[in-house]
């Protein structure tokens, strides 16, 4: 992994837990996107909805926006988050073992959502024949995704949650939106956005975080405006 090393060094007594707002909130709109993105087709290839040419080019191009989103999450993971673990585990052997796994899961996923993307390219083209394949593709993404974020939460979080500082944490967090830059950054927000609480807003904009910004309203009313005409029809 070609990491950005992010130091775990902080005064002895001062260590602040890590405020997982960010991740978990990542974490639940991906999972949100892949049910319902699953559910959309499934109900397309079933010919329960019909889809005119705009509205599947305008599916198609919603799912490529969402596995750019995906993809930058991953790479931010493996640079900079799961390096980081590394460093500050007490047990490093069984963390190897859970980041070895994650990173295949990552590859079977990248390889699911090219697959994915390509399926989109011919569900455009061709609705009525493309969706049976592209919601086939989807469903097994979002049963993968599931679990392996499920794991994740499960095995990494409360390491990151009793062994990081939070200093260092917020510093990673810092890298990893730098990792995954590239791309539509204001689409990414609105999207993260519309899956915050009040409560989480709070935190975030409280915390200053990379991924919230100024003029947050209008980035999420323009988030929900495409995804209504995708989702909503």
């Amino acid at each position: 992994m070609n990491s950005e090393r992010v130091t775990t060094a902080t005064p002895r007594g001062l260590r602040a837990v890590p405020d997982l707002t960010g991740l978990r909130l990542a974490h639940r709109a991906i999972l949100a996107d892949a049910d319902r993105l699953a559910g959309l087709l499934a109900d397309l290839a079933a010919g329960a909805r019909p889809v005119s040419p705009e509205r599947a080019a305008a599916i198609a191009a919603y799912l490529r926006r969402y596995h750019r989103a995906v993809r930058a999450h991953h790479r931010g993971e493996t640079e900079v988050l799961w390096p980081l673990v590394l460093d500050a585990a007490a047990d490093p052997a069984g963390v190897i073992a859970d980041i070895v796994r994650f990173v295949d899961d990552h590859r079977a996923l990248e390889a699911l959502q090219t697959a994915c993307d390509a399926a989109a390219d011919g569900f455009a083209a061709d609705p009525a024949h493309g969706a049976p394949e592209l919601a086939a593709l989807l469903a097994r993404k979002r049963d993968r995704l599931a679990d392996h974020i499920r794991a994740e939460e499960e095995h990494l979080l409360p390491v990151i949650t009793a062994q990081i500082p939070g200093a260092a944490y917020a510093a990673a967090e810092a890298a990893m939106g730098r990792a995954g830059a590239a791309g539509d950054v204001d689409w990414v927000r609105g999207w993260l956005l519309s899956h915050a609480t009040a409560e989480e807003m709070r935190r975030l904009l409280r915390g200053g975080a990379a991924a919230v910004g100024p003029a947050v309203e209008p980035l999420v009313q323009g988030y929900r405006a495409e995804a209504e005409r995708v989702f909503a029809g």
